[in-house]
């Protein structure tokens, strides 16, 4: 389960990419959180965890959705993010939560499942490093709730869902033909194959 440098490379453009966006997101909630509120902006947190399931769903290793989110949170605040240094350790925590959601399968399934599942988990462990640098008592009971609520739904939706789609639409290209994305859709393919042609 070593990294190939063809992986670590695309690794690294994924996290910047990712990180650059993660700025921009970061610079549109500012606008859109003093319309709505902090808590009605949450709708916007999944991309915030996108590069997880994009850099996992592609190079399929332990480690890549923790490596990626931590690397587009540390682009993110390289890059001058107004949340300063909580940008990347929020990204330590969503990252610790997206690579549980592929180590339960044992790092064998890449299905939308466990890509959502791992928006999901990632919007649960930026809930715990809110609770750690705010306290328990900077959330009422109704405002935890519903903020988590929608910042599960949004990793889900913006993060894995989304991911997969976009992956999905760079490997039609040929992109991503020597990586194991491609690599296990072929085999499936050819299994499949056998079997119906037996």
């Amino acid at each position: 389960m070593t990294w190939k440098m063809k992986e670590v490379v695309l690794a690294v453009i994924l996290a910047v990419a990712c990180g650059v966006i993660y700025l921009g997101w970061s610079t549109l909630w500012i606008p859109i959180s003093a319309l709505v509120g902090p808590v009605g902006a949450g709708f916007m947190f999944g991309i915030w965890v996108i590069a997880s399931p994009i850099v996992a769903y592609i190079i399929r290793k332990p480690g890549a959705a923790f490596i990626a989110e931590v690397a587009a949170a540390a682009v993110e605040l390289l890059t001058g993010s107004h949340f300063g240094l909580s940008a990347l350790l929020v990204g330590v925590f969503q990252g610790i939560g997206a690579e549980i959601a592929f180590a339960i399968f044992g790092y064998k399934r890449y299905n939308l499942f466990t890509l959502m599942l791992s928006g999901a988990f990632a919007a649960i462990g930026s809930m715990i490093y809110n609770l750690i640098a705010n306290g328990l008592g900077y959330y009422s009971k109704q405002v935890f709730f519903t903020t988590l609520g929608i910042h599960v739904i949004s990793g889900m939706i913006l993060g894995g869902l989304l991911a997969k789609v976009i992956v999905d639409a760079l490997a039609k290209t040929g992109v991503l033909e020597q990586y194991e994305l491609m690599k296990e859709k072929r085999k499936r393919e050819n299994v499949d194959g056998h079997v119906s042609g037996m």
